[in-house]
């Protein structure tokens, strides 16, 4: 049968055409009774592969899975003019029945839906706001679910930054209820990686996960393990920051940041001339990992220039270029006592590790002393 969601003009069928690695099974639960399940895809929407193929070479490729993680996908870089006026288009990536990679134990019963870009940072326009909304009509009509929820509201997921956004403000239709605390300890769910299970949030990083829990080979996580998500008592003392191997500046107009050493992975973000690159490994190919499960490429050293091995950070202003960043009045990861918004700055003291994670200590106006995150995709020193 033809659903009313499949006549949307900005829709584009491409079940059985993107890259696939086998079949995903069909769901058990009705579409009925099913959740749609919505989703942002973490890389800036105006990057090569922020969009259903991309995420398709991604999700086959690199991690090894039947086909792209989501049933439906809204590519923002992709507007269509249609009889209403311009509409971001959806890609129908995988069918509806299917049981996709994309809330671990619930994927049964969750209809997966994700809007590419990265709101941390991006900005969602008309345009994709209004496909949002049609998509999510036009699947009601259809009586494809029977509630809408967020990455974060499915069960083993409470603690996710995912949304970043207040998706109530957004897509209306979704209730947005606060991001809790991390667990000491997470169970891996079906699906899940330590890319995914680390992008976008601020308290811990890819490295961190590896460390915490001597995770030998990273691309073999097993449904039922247990990760750490906090430095055990014992060891935190001695955790100290990751080795840096040199500091350097990006010499073109741009470079992509992507998600493995190669042009096959993902763009998750870019840098521009003249930001700053601290490096941690220097692959064989000439491919740079800049932390976080982050690489940039350097072959025969074209995009970065090496600037030192230290370099001192005080005096430096950091500035918010994430929509909101949390604050702390000493240096921990929960319970935030603020944030400041995408702009706004303070001046560094120095950098510090807190539970195996770098973050600023930095000073306002006034002279307060607050600690912020250092990734980044959410601050940038100036």
């Amino acid at each position: 049968m033809t659903y009313s969601f499949q006549k949307l003009p900005q829709l584009i069928d491409q079940r059985g055409l993107l890259p696939s690695r086998g079949s995903y099974t069909r769901r058990n639960t009705s579409l009925k009774n099913c959740v749609r399940a919505w989703h942002h895809s973490l890389t800036r929407k105006h990057l090569p592969g922020s969009n259903a193929l991309g995420f398709a070479n991604y999700h086959v490729n690199t991690l090894g899975w039947p086909g792209p993680a989501y049933a439906l996908i809204i590519e923002p870089q992709n507007i269509v003019n249609t009889p209403q006026g311009k509409r971001a288009r959806i890609v129908y990536a995988n069918d509806i029945s299917l049981r996709t990679y994309h809330v671990g134990n619930s994927n049964d019963f969750a209809i997966g839906i994700c809007v590419a870009g990265d709101y941390r940072t991006d900005e969602l326009d008309e345009a994709t706001k209004v496909t949002i909304a049609e998509l999510q009509a036009a699947l009601v009509k259809d009586g494809i679910g029977n509630e809408d929820k967020s990455h974060h509201e499915f069960s083993g997921y409470s603690w996710k930054q995912c949304c970043v956004f207040d998706y109530n403000k957004t897509f209306t239709f979704l209730a947005h209820t606060p991001v809790t605390d991390i667990p000491d300890v997470y169970t891996v769910q079906q699906g899940d990686t330590l890319w995914g299970i680390a992008n976008g949030d601020e308290r811990f990083t890819v490295e961190d996960l590896i460390k915490w829990n001597d995770i030998k080979d990273p691309s073999r996580l097993q449904v039922g393990q247990k990760l750490h998500f906090k430095v055990p008592a014992e060891t935190a003392s001695k955790k100290a920051s990751p080795k840096v191997l040199w500091v350097g500046t990006v010499k073109v107009a741009a470079i992509n940041v992507r998600k493995g050493p190669s042009v096959a992975h993902p763009a998750a973000s870019q840098l521009k001339k003249g930001d700053e690159v601290t490096v941690y490994k220097e692959h064989q190919n000439g491919w740079l990992d800049i932390g976080n499960g982050q690489f940039v490429s350097n072959v025969k050293g074209a995009y970065v220039d090496k600037k030192q091995s230290k370099h001192p950070l005080a005096g430096r202003r950091v500035e918010a270029i994430a929509v909101a960043v949390n604050f702390y009045d000493t240096p921990r990861w929960d319970r935030p006592s603020g944030q400041f918004t995408r702009g706004q700055g303070w001046i560094v003291i120095e950098q510090v590790t807190t539970n195996g994670s770098p973050q600023y200590k930095v000073k306002n106006s006034r002279g307060n002393i607050y600690y912020i995150t250092s990734r980044k995709d959410l601050v940038r020193l100036l």
